[in-house]
């Protein structure tokens, strides 16, 4: 059998968590079953990456479904795509997130083709039914948490939805964070650190969700207590969190913290960074999935993360890392403490994750779900 063209929608190119998954899928997929091609909005830093590693790719306006701006324009950029999609035999459409499902379900309809949806931060029932969630002919929810609030509104939501979660080439990521001890004391020393100083990482987006305002009160209640504890934030907040990124450098000067919080830009090379950190943070107000406690967990940094969404199934709590609650800034500085003080159980939490990752979180488990995905939607009627 000849293998089956399968068009992956993204809505962005910035490489963050969601791209960073999609790009995994697209490098990892078996091209003798299933060839990717994924329809970026635009060029940019996904849509380099993935011709980096030879993955196609097609240039597709997807402008935003629920703006009133993109209503005219909406029509002509789902003929184009699916007359793009007709004169390839494109054979399933899988959007990344539910954004772009839209246009995947128009020209699966169409071409009478099926489509799926990933699904990775929690969802509303006006969510579902502004982004046609429930006409997709399958959910790719990356976590339960995410998947439940089908239940109610599917008849059939066990066979339309399932849980995937996301998958890292640990391989991979371990070649690119390099040596743990060079790191460690690379990005020490770019920090004006001590080789011994306890870091802690924040990498991400900035934003109100990922709570970077939660690690500076944490730091405050901790920098009375301990010397050696110093913070570094990496990332830059999206267009309309520019607010919430000044916002958080300046509680972290009027707090006296700028000697102890480092921000650093967003950058592609952040696997040495995590490979360097002594503890994560995933302390996110809503997240599906959490995929840097799993990048983190592969290279044997422990996770502190918060008791909301899927994280706790990617963190198991004094197993493989520590939870807290959402806005518990206390609770979150004492668990740093507790694991800035004990080695021993840092150590311990750190490996017990990156056996987890090994045996649950790879690439390889991830994809061969995935294709079996495409496998039994595109022996279904449509």
């Amino acid at each position: 059998m000849e293998p089956r063209k399968i068009a992956l929608l993204t809505p962005s190119v910035r490489l963050l968590g969601a791209r960073r998954s999609l790009l995994a899928l697209a490098k990892a997929l078996d091209t003798s079953r299933f060839v990717p091609i994924v329809v970026c909005p635009r060029r940019g830093d996904l849509e380099e990456e993935l011709r980096k590693a030879g993955i196609a790719t097609h240039i597709q306006a997807l402008p935003p479904w629920r703006k009133a701006k993109s209503w005219l324009m909406i029509p002509f950029h789902v003929r184009r795509l699916r007359q793009w999609a007709r004169d390839l035999d494109i054979r399933l459409t899988h959007a990344g997130e539910p954004h772009s499902l839209p246009y995947g379900l128009r020209v699966g309809r169409k071409l009478r083709i099926p489509t799926l949806s990933h699904v990775r931060l929690s969802v509303t029932e006006r969510m579902i039914r502004n982004y046609d969630l429930a006409k997709a002919d399958g959910i790719v929810a990356v976590s339960h948490a995410i998947a439940e609030p089908f239940r109610a509104l599917l008849d059939d939501f066990e066979k339309r939805v399932r849980v995937i979660y996301n998958g890292l080439d640990v391989d991979e990521w371990r070649r690119a964070a390099g040596d743990a001890q060079t790191a460690r004391r690379e990005i020490r020393r770019q920090l004006g650190l001590a080789p011994d100083a306890f870091l802690v990482g924040h990498l991400g987006l900035i934003s109100r969700r990922k709570q970077q305002h939660l690690l500076v009160e944490a730091a405050k209640c901790i920098a009375a207590r301990r010397e050696d504890c110093h913070f570094l934030i990496v990332g830059d907040p999206s267009p309309a969190e520019i607010e919430y990124g000044n916002a958080v450098a300046v509680a972290i000067e009027r707090g006296g913290l700028t000697e102890r919080i480092t921000i650093w830009p967003f950058r592609r090379d952040i696997e040495p960074v995590c490979a360097a950190l002594d503890v994560n943070l995933l302390i996110s107000s809503d997240e599906g999935f959490g995929r840097v406690a799993i990048e983190a967990g592969a290279v044997g940094v422990p996770t502190i993360g918060t008791r909301i969404g899927g994280i706790p199934e990617v963190i198991v709590e004094g197993e493989t890392g520590l939870l807290v609650g959402v806005s518990d800034a206390e609770g979150l500085a004492a668990a740093i403490e507790r694991l800035a003080a004990d080695a021993v159980l840092r150590r311990r939490l750190g490996e017990a994750a990156r056996q987890r990752v090994e045996r649950e979180f790879t690439i390889e488990v991830h994809t061969r779900r995935i294709m079996d995905l495409y496998e039994e939607v595109l022996e279904a009627p449509i």
